[in-house]
């Protein structure tokens, strides 16, 4: 009888945590919504390329710390902006 129960609670506790996933989910395609499913696609892709981009340096500082080679990690200043890119020139212009 116990072990029923037991499962009846991992099967509540995987629902629950499922439904929740579903949330999150909903919540960052709603973030990236740009009334468009194409602008919305490059959107999230967008986001999911810098994410690549933030875990293959952590992945390079792991393996310099690994190694043991000095390195540092430095946050932009109060000056930084972000690199213009084709996509930026077809806004509008900066204001001067």
């Amino acid at each position: 009888m116990a072990r029923k129960q037991q499962a009846e609670q991992w099967a509540e506790h995987r629902r629950q945590r499922e439904e929740e996933d579903r949330r999150h989910r909903v919540m960052v395609i709603t973030e990236f919504d740009a009334g468009d499913p194409e602008a919305t696609l490059h959107a999230l892709a967008g986001e999911i390329l810098r994410y690549r981009q933030a875990l293959w340096l952590l992945a390079e500082a792991i393996g310099w710390a690994k190694a043991g080679a000095p390195f540092a990690l430095i946050a932009p200043g109060p000056l930084w902006r972000p690199r213009r890119t084709p996509e930026m020139l077809d806004d509008e212009p900066p204001a001067a």
